[in-house]
Parts: C-alpha cells; structure tokens; sequence
C-alpha cells in the first residue's frame, strides 16, 4: 500500500515536468519559424545591409581609409553571402 503510493507520487513527479517540458519545445519550434512575410522582409533588409557596406568599404578604399574600408568590405561579403546561404536552405525545405 505504502509503496503503491511512493510509486504513484514519483510517476506524477517524472510526468509532469516531461508534459511540461513538450509543451514547451513545441511551442518554440512555432515561435523560432517566422513567416514568409517576415522572412521576406528580413532578407531585403539583409541584402540591402550588405549593399550599403560593400559601397561603404569601396568609398573607403578609394579615400584612402584602408583598414576600415577592409572592415567594411568583409562584413557587406559575410552579410551578402549568409542571406544567399539562407535563401539556399529556406528552398530546400
């Protein structure tokens, strides 16, 4: 009698928090997928960022600030290239 208790108190301990705890990976598998508005809008936003300092690194390169124009031009690449990269998963999916 006793140990049927024990039993069904640590069954209700372990189940609880794992319902929780799946309730709550779900809900974020929701929340981490934005819309195709959203993702739309976040890409061009990318794009452009990545136009403006590519421009920004050349204008840089061509008045003479090298080191920040070199900073410039590598951030507008990476910026340019993880939204093709992106764009290349997004489709496949």
């Amino acid at each position: 009698m006793k140990q049927d208790k024990i039993s069904e108190i640590t069954r209700k301990a372990i189940e609880v928090p794992m319902e929780f705890t799946q309730s709550l990976m779900e809900k974020t598998e929701r929340v981490k997928t934005p819309s195709p508005k959203v993702d739309k809008i976040g890409r061009a936003i990318g794009a452009c960022t990545g136009a403006v300092l590519l421009l920004t690194g050349s204008a840089g390169l061509l008045f003479g600030k090298t080191l920040w124009a070199i900073g410039a031009l590598s951030a507008g690449t990476v910026t340019i290239l993880s939204n093709i990269i992106y764009l290349g998963k997004t489709k496949d999916n």
